[in-house]
């Protein structure tokens, strides 16, 4: 069984993503996977990178999405919000300031 990166990275399997990584770092959209049959390395190799990619991107998701107010869960949300109000001194009180 010959595929390409093009076709596997169209396929909605997991290893999708890999191939689509792939054809974005440079490899020929026309690159011949071979041996993609289950056991083989080269399919196992697909899958752990696949498996891999795909955690990475979920991360790379979570980070950015912490970064909004909109999108900000648990610790995140509470640095953002820390942030907008800064905390002053108690003595600033004392000076009328706040």
């Amino acid at each position: 069984m010959d595929t390409t990166l093009e076709e596997l990275a169209a396929s909605g399997r997991p290893v999708s993503r890999g191939g689509g990584a792939l054809i974005e770092v440079g490899f020929a959209e026309r690159t011949m996977i071979r041996a993609l049959r289950p056991g083989s390395v080269t399919r196992a190799l697909a899958e752990a990178f696949a498996r891999e990619l795909a955690t990475l991107y979920e991360r790379l998701g979570e980070t950015y999405d912490s970064a909004f107010l909109e999108t900000a869960t648990g610790d995140s949300l509470e640095l953002l919000v820390d942030e907008l109000c800064p905390r002053r001194p108690w003595w600033w009180k004392l000076f009328g300031r706040g």
